[in-house]
């Protein structure tokens, strides 16, 4: 039974992500999308956008689903907008210039909305323009008939994705804090287990390390933005603990974010010293890891607490001590998050 959970099962991470929810929430904007879609005359004619428009704006978070919302909707009406102008320029002949030139417009649109990523909805827009136009009552081509068309059904898409995102915050938006800080618990776990491992070696010999702590952080900071936003959303009936909760949410995350911070810290010393640490020095990273691995933050009235012994630097040489500070400060984060716990418990008692 075990082994079939661990091939057919979701990771743990993917579930702390609301995987499970997602795949509901997908299927049922999907079928709303399609059922909308058919039941409209022009929509029916285009219904892989409307689909695609459904697909590209499903979004944990209410917020980044209407800006994402948004900017496609924007990025592909400009998009469509110059490579429609330029197929009529060019008199309906549709070639490589013809193509080329309109992604290349695309593209140039998108990144003035956005530098930092190119939505493939405007790009699939650009494309469409020039190989899907449509007809009008004469049969001739149309490019106004071929732009409706598009925006119309990627609008529908949209507008679909974005109910959905609204009517399915409504049921989890309150355990979301608690399963993105589970979440960032365990790639913090993940990445002090690598330092622990990295800080054994007599001498570094690689960089293995490096992604896996700049995943951690990219984790991290993904999750603190969501948190960040939900506080900001004033359509969701949060009351004032539940409020006073995402901030203090947000403080643990940034407890794990500076353990792994002083980690790499850690890591950057032993590399340039090549200093030896002996068991007692690293015990207290065990047991912070232990502590955490410890904890459940979906059920925090069962907290187990790791009792944390502090290092005395001056037991040992120079060379050692910004390390062993690093390890003690570690300690007293994981303390600091123990009492965050506490308060939690006792705000929801």
């Amino acid at each position: 039974m075990r082994q079939l959970q661990l091939i057919f099962g979701l990771k743990r991470e993917a579930i702390l992500l609301d995987s499970r929810l997602f795949i509901i929430k997908a299927m049922v904007a999907i079928s709303i999308g399609y059922i909308l879609g058919q039941a409209f005359s022009i929509t029916r004619l285009d219904m892989i956008s409307v689909l695609l428009g459904v697909m590209y704006n499903l979004e944990a978070i209410n917020v980044s689903g209407i800006r994402g919302g948004i900017n496609q909707l924007l990025a592909s009406t400009l998009g469509a907008l110059t490579t429609g102008l330029l197929v009529v320029l060019m008199g309906y002949e549709i070639s490589f210039l013809t193509v080329a030139l309109g992604i290349g417009f695309t593209i140039y649109i998108a990144l003035k909305i956005d530098y930092r990523m190119v939505s493939p909805v405007a790009i699939f827009t650009s494309i469409y323009m020039t190989q899907l136009i449509q007809n009008d009552g004469l049969g001739n081509p149309s490019i106004l008939l071929t732009f409706r068309l598009r925006i119309l059904a990627l609008g529908l898409g949209v507008a679909v994705a974005l109910l959905c995102n609204f009517l399915f915050s409504i049921l989890y938006y309150r355990k979301l804090g608690k399963r993105r800080l589970d979440f960032v618990k365990i790639q913090g776990v993940k990445g002090l287990e690598k330092t622990l491992s990295v800080l054994k070696q007599d001498k570094i010999d690689d960089i293995s390390y490096q992604p896996i702590l700049a995943g951690v952080f990219s984790d991290i900071e993904m999750v603190k933005a969501n948190l960040d936003t939900m506080r900001h959303e004033h359509h969701i009936p949060f009351n004032i603990t539940e409020k006073k909760n995402l901030v203090v949410y947000t403080d643990m995350i940034i407890q794990i974010k500076t353990m792994i911070h002083l980690a790499y810290d850690s890591i950057y010393i032993k590399e340039n010293t090549e200093i030896q640490l002996d068991p007692n020095q690293l015990e207290i990273l065990e047991t912070v890891i232990q502590g955490l691995k410890e904890l459940d933050f979906t059920d925090l009235k069962n907290t187990k607490v790791k009792e944390i012994q502090m290092i005395d630097p001056l037991l040992y040489t120079q060379q050692h001590h910004r390390i062993i500070d690093n390890l003690n400060l570690m300690g007293t984060h994981y303390k600091k998050l123990i009492a965050q716990i506490a308060q939690l418990n006792k705000t929801s008692s």
